[in-house]
């Protein structure tokens, strides 16, 4: 039986008293109040959740001079010829499948294309969602959120920590996908619900995701 991860905001999530449960292979929270109540915080005001268990693969390489197209994640435009795909657990195996049929290496003795890292555990991962997210994000970061996209992403300081933006809204709510180094995560996290205080900002469980049905 393979050992159960925890993501960097584990020992935070059990001091909050939240409800753990397994998904994936990952130990993360069902929901700290109840579901229901946490979607209507996220479609109301704004809520923060723990992502860290989502499949991140860095993609570098000669054979990204286009963005490429997966199915099941999306890819997220760093760099020249750097990517970053994220995607679902379930859909890792196919999403790398895929990456290794559209890249071929017909000459061993060339580099190969696309090199693929898996630095899901390298990265925290949290999602600020809401109609009050981009108001808290303006108190982090110098970024600005009213210019960035839907599905654009930019690197950025916030909270004093190099971090990744990602924009990938739930339907009509804006969300926010923050990447920071998992050393950072609960220093980030902690930092992101004080500037949230004054829009009630408050956690939020896989449950909640349910209620709201948007796609990660």
């Amino acid at each position: 039986m393979a050992a159960i991860r925890q993501t960097p905001l584990h020992h935070w999530h059990e001091q909050a008293g939240a409800r753990l449960l397994d998904h994936h292979g990952w130990r993360v929270p069902a929901y700290f109040t109840w579901a229901q109540k946490e979607a209507e915080q996220l479609r109301h005001s704004s809520a923060l959740g723990d992502l860290s268990w989502m499949v991140k693969l860095d993609l570098k390489g000669y054979g990204l001079k286009t963005p490429p197209v997966l199915t099941g994640a999306r890819a997220w435009h760093l760099g020249p010829q750097h990517y970053l795909a994220t995607c679902d657990p379930a859909a890792s195996e196919a999403v790398l499948a895929e990456l290794r049929s559209v890249s071929p290496r017909p000459d061993l003795s060339l580099p190969p294309p696309v090199y693929v890292t898996d630095v899901t555990s390298v990265f925290a991962q949290f999602l600020l969602a809401g109609p009050r997210s981009r108001d808290i994000m303006r108190k982090l970061t110098s970024l600005n959120v009213s210019t960035l996209e839907n599905l654009a992403c930019g690197q950025v300081s916030l909270a004093h920590a190099h971090s990744t933006v990602l924009r990938d809204d739930l339907e009509c709510i804006p969300a926010f996908h923050v990447l920071v180094s998992r050393e950072y995560g609960e220093s980030v996290w902690e930092a992101i619900l004080h500037a949230g205080h004054e829009f009630h900002l408050a956690p939020f469980g896989l449950k909640a995701l349910e209620f709201v049905g948007g796609h990660l």
